[in-house]
């Protein structure tokens, strides 16, 4: 009997192990190929529908004294911050050259990293490609967009969570990412392309994608540079991340509203 029971159960944990294993690689081909908040493209406007936007735009934030406002933006599986663009100058970043801001009431940067290739490329990844950014370390980038509206207002799509965070953590904050960018012989970020939307860039960046060093865990190391505490092993998803930063002071301020495009028409412009 004991001989009879082993033998049933040994096919019924290779099934198990391998829809077990089937599901993980869904999660992660699912994982990489959005590893870029894609905004979804604007419907063509004239410059006359662009100056009449469809809903009033937000009252702009501001932060307490000794304090700024930090923004975790994520779709179902990928995410991205946005922080003060003059506040992270004056603490030492080093801008791309040429970053050019839309006319607007203020000045932030959306940033987000991933494997190259997702970033460059435009439609899926082909299987060789997805197996070659996972287990084989490959070149990545680091995705800059200037905006000048409320970030809601902007990436409107996207789930939003902000939070104050201390105006002295932005010396952190802009050494990290000086040191993740490869700079060129002038002394600032290596441009490889355009960005997936809006006008700003794809940066060289010296570090390598791999499962599980993926975009998620970017996103941590760049809210620890500010302040928080992350596990990054429970950061690789976008939800394990946020998680952990509502504990630390994140809230929701935007769920997503597909209706919303005051800012976005701007910022492709």
């Amino acid at each position: 009997m004991h001989g009879a029971a082993k033998a049933l159960r040994t096919p019924l944990m290779k099934r198990i192990s391998f829809f077990f294993s089937l599901l993980l690689c869904c999660v992660l081909l699912g994982s990489l190929n959005s590893c870029v908040v894609r905004m979804p493209t604007a419907p063509k406007t004239t410059r006359a529908s662009a100056q009449q936007p469809a809903v009033n735009k937000t009252v702009v934030h501001k932060a307490a004294p000794g304090k700024v406002s930090v923004y975790l933006i994520a779709d179902s599986l990928h995410t991205s911050i946005a922080v003060p663009y003059d506040w992270l100058l004056e603490r030492g970043y080093k801008a791309p050259e040429a970053l050019v801001f839309p006319q607007g009431n203020s000045r932030y940067i959306v940033m987000s990293w991933g494997d190259r290739v997702a970033y460059l490329q435009k439609g899926w990844l082909r299987p060789w490609e997805i197996i070659n950014a996972l287990f084989i370390p490959s070149a990545s980038v680091t995705e800059i967009i200037p905006i000048s509206w409320n970030v809601q207002d902007v990436c409107y799509r996207q789930r939003i969570y902000r939070a104050e965070i201390s105006a002295k953590k932005g010396r952190a904050l802009a050494s990290f990412l000086n040191h993740s960018n490869v700079m060129n012989s002038r002394g600032f970020p290596s441009i490889i392309a355009a960005s997936t939307w809006g006008n700003g860039y794809l940066l060289d960046c010296k570090y390598s994608y791999y499962f599980p060093r993926i975009c998620n865990v970017w996103t941590g190391q760049t809210l620890e540079a500010c302040g928080l505490s992350i596990n990054m092993r429970s950061a690789i998803s976008a939800n394990g991340l946020i998680r952990q930063a509502e504990k630390q002071g994140f809230t929701l301020i935007h769920e997503g509203d597909v209706k919303t495009k005051y800012g976005r028409a701007q910022a492709d412009d």
